[in-house]
């Protein structure tokens, strides 16, 4: 009899899911999910798990509605590969200049909705989770980009990493308007509430993968910096993370609805499509779907204010109530624009004239000129290229980023963490700086497949010895500070210490003080 108690007892101890991979002499590639069994690949020191439907196929009746369960298996499904992208137009090798962020080529599908988990063990180590949304915009990539493969954050680090793919572009961010009825009311955010049953899904399902559910942080670049931004002021992503990095992306706002319907009557007329033929969209072939909302402006397409799944601004007029109590770290790079521009053939001959036009489609006709007066008292030896890369820069990541972080560090409850890489990439001759997107090979632990972006070599490694170990120090404990390097204070307005992320790095108060106060002047 007390046998038998202590096995009941010892049994109710274990989380669901767990049992199939716990036992001993068990297969660790096997583990067991609320929806069924799922056998991964031990590869480069860990456990890896890809492809994983958290959601139903979104094609067919499910086009333009919110996410749908999966279907839950008997036996053992496969989870060795990777999942289909969400649907997306073609980007690498489409221009003859350099491109320096490359983006996966699997094939595209609206049966889109699957993550990928990476582990040192599927057992009961309840390590840190660490959920990471990838760059494009709202409009492009796929958690199976290159640089975010998890193997060695998660083998170096002790954590779950997990990457995931969600509805993008006219797929996920299109609002079908009020005549489509309450099914459609939220069609506007479809991307969004994809991540939170990705999200879900992690809480329901993580402790089987020896990840700890109640210590979920959620990270993000670009793009995906900016769907961390938007989850903090969503009521329905609170609770499923308990802390949030946000990588050059910080959104203060999102569209409004009538931006959303805006970009669907696009969509329409370059489908031949009335305003009224809304419906007609969820039969319209995904290739010619795609090819429509390129034409209406990919860029275009992003989360609106719709009362039902964001009720307001994720950070205007300042931090909403559901990031209360959120740790959160939050950075850009010294020189974000530069991989942005060099796309563009022209930028590196970029000369005073186009500077001078380019500087008052920016900044406006006043802010301009007095724009690049300023950059070219800071740094005389600029040539205009750079001076245009400043502007973008500073304008667009730096002064959101700090924006985000002031409003944030404003709300009790929960420290902020802000930092900015100053490390320079050799590629290219140097052109490029600190660019958009350099942390990646170091968050990631992953400079051997980063060599378009950081090249190879001792600082580099160190780098991303650095970078990793403080990304998942924030994930293990809300303090980024790890031993060996610089303390990591928290950000406060009265003292705005920022990490300098570089080879070495440092501490500064309020580093570049006279740019932040330029583009906060009215």
């Amino acid at each position: 009899m007390r046998l038998a108690i202590c096995l009941a007892a010892c049994l109710a101890l274990v989380a669901p899911g767990m049992t199939a991979a716990a036992g001993k002499g068990s297969d660790p590639t096997v583990v067991a999910t609320a929806d069924g069994r799922l056998r991964g690949v031990e590869a480069k020191g860990v456990y890896a798990f890809k492809g994983v439907h958290y959601g139903a196929d979104t094609g067919g009746a499910n086009r333009f509605m919110p996410p749908a369960p999966v279907v839950k298996w008997q036996g053992v499904k496969a989870a060795t590969a990777d999942g289909n992208r969400c649907p997306q137009p073609p980007l690498n090798g489409l221009r003859t200049t350099p491109q320096v962020i490359l983006f996966s080529d699997l094939p595209v599908s609206e049966d889109c909705l699957v993550l990928n988990v990476w582990t040192p063990k599927p057992d009961r180590g309840r390590r840190p989770v660490m959920v990471f949304l990838h760059g494009g915009a709202f409009s492009f990539g796929s958690g199976s980009d290159k640089y975010y493969e998890g193997s060695n954050l998660a083998r170096t680090q002790d954590v779950v990493v997990v990457t995931l793919n969600h509805r993008v572009n006219a797929f996920g961010y299109m609002p079908m308007g009020p005549d489509a009825g309450a099914a459609y009311a939220a069609s506007g955010n479809n991307g969004m509430l994809d991540i939170v049953a990705a999200l879900k899904w992690v809480k329901a399902n993580i402790a089987a993968f020896g990840g700890d559910p109640s210590n979920v942080t959620l990270f993000g670049q670009s793009g995906g910096g900016g769907k961390v931004s938007t989850l903090l002021a969503m009521p329905g992503a609170r609770g499923l993370f308990g802390k949030a990095i946000i990588e050059s992306g910080a959104d203060l706002v999102v569209s409004t609805q009538q931006d959303g319907l805006a970009q669907r009557d696009k969509v329409l007329a370059a489908l031949g499509l009335k305003p009224g033929d809304w419906a007609k969209l969820r039969d319209v072939p995904m290739k010619d779907l795609i090819a429509a909302a390129t034409k209406a402006g990919l860029l275009s397409f992003r989360p609106q204010v719709d009362g039902i799944v964001l009720m307001r601004q994720p950070f205007e007029p300042d931090a909403p109530p559901s990031a209360k109590g959120i740790p959160l770290m939050i950075g850009f790079a010294h020189d974000e624009a530069t991989d942005l521009l060099i796309v563009d053939p022209a930028w590196p001959s970029t000369t005073d004239e186009v500077l001078a036009m380019k500087a008052k489609i920016l900044a406006g006709p006043q802010r301009g000129p007095a724009a690049i007066a300023f950059y070219r008292a800071r740094s005389p030896g600029d040539e205009p290229k750079h001076i245009l890369a400043s502007i973008v820069t500073d304008m667009s990541f730096g002064h959101k980023t700090l924006a985000l972080a002031e409003r944030k560090a404003a709300q009790p409850g929960a420290a902020v963490f802000v930092y900015r890489i100053d490390w320079k990439s050799p590629v290219l001759d140097g052109v490029l700086r600190a660019p958009h997107g350099v942390e990646l090979a170091f968050v990631f632990d992953n400079v051997a497949d980063s060599a378009e972006i950081v090249g190879a070599g001792g600082s580099q490694d160190r780098m991303a010895a650095m970078m990793s170990a403080m990304w998942a120090g924030f994930a293990r404990t809300g303090n980024p500070s790890v031993s060996g390097y610089p303390a990591w204070p928290a950000y406060d307005v009265e003292h705005r210490q920022t990490y300098l992320f570089d080879d070495p790095p440092r501490v500064a108060a309020d580093p570049d003080a006279e740019v932040r106060l330029f583009w906060n002047a009215p």
